[in-house]
Parts: structure tokens; C-alpha cells; sequence
């Protein structure tokens, strides 16, 4: 099975920063996704970052921070009042701030503009893939 999303959208608020019993930081916000078919339609996903992740959310993403994540979904469950309830959020692999390509004053926006580093590192190893084999032109691998 194969679990990854992308999205890309401004931050709703500050991020919620925490700490787990075993001392691992966790940082917390909820991206406003827009429905590029319908101006209306807006999704609000709550998005989790860990250890060095956190760390850069905390210091850098600010309420309309215009930001991509990359990650997998979870799904929380609970029962509340007798009836079940569940959420899901994004568990991020990689965030990246995005440049809207205007400044604040109306002017457009350079790369040396930014205050914030434009990318967060993987809080887990990435490993590539091996690149497949090339294939021959060989008679030999036709079956008949």
C-alpha cells in the first residue's frame, strides 16, 4: 500500500509546540488548502512535524506562512459521549516554504528576501532507489 500525500497551503495560526514523554518535540498546525476548482471549497488538515522538523516550524512557520508538505496520512480514533469520532493529519516527511512571488509592499519577491530557510531537513533517512536495469534490444527476451 502505498501512503503519501502533497499539499500546499497557508498556515491557519502559530504552531502548537510540544514535548512526548521520551523528550521528542512535536510541533502542530493546520494548513488551509484551497480547491483549485472551487474558489468556495477550502480543507483545513492538521499537520504534525517531529525532532528537527519541530524545531524549524517553531522558529519559522508563522500564521499565513504559505507552505508544502509531503508526508503520510494518520488516522486518529476515539469515542467521545458514545459515539466514535476520528481525525486525520499529515505526518510530515519534507516541508518546504513557498515563495507567492510578491512582497508584502506590492514589490516582487527575490530568494534573498527570505528571513527563514527554504526547506525543512526529512526528520527520517531518505534512501534511494536503485536506477532499473536498461533494457536491450536483445531477440532474446521476446517470448513466443
Amino acid at each position: 500500500m502505498i501512503n503519501v500525500v502533497a499539499l500546499a497551503g497557508n498556515a491557519v495560526g502559530d504552531p502548537t509546540v510540544r514535548s512526548t514523554n521520551s523528550g521528542k518535540k512535536v510541533a502542530t498546525f493546520r494548513l488551509a488548502v484551497n480547491n483549485p476548482l472551487s474558489e468556495k471549497e477550502v480543507l483545513f488538515i492538521d499537520v504534525d512535524t517531529w525532532e528537527k522538523q519541530a524545531e524549524f516550524v517553531e522558529k519559522y512557520v508563522k500564521k499565513g506562512s504559505l507552505i508544502s508538505v509531503v508526508g503520510r496520512l494518520k488516522q486518529d480514533t476515539w469515542e467521545k459521549d458514545g459515539q466514535k469520532r476520528s481525525s486525520i493529519s499529515v505526518i510530515t516527511e519534507r516541508l518546504n516554504f513557498v515563495n507567492s512571488g510578491k512582497k508584502k509592499d506590492g514589490g516582487e519577491a527575490s530568494d534573498e528576501d527570505a528571513s527563514a530557510p527554504r526547506t525543512a531537513k526529512p526528520a527520517a533517512k531518505t534512501y534511494a532507489k536503485a536506477a532499473p536495469k536498461p533494457a536491450t534490444d536483445s531477440d532474446d527476451d521476446i517470448p513466443i
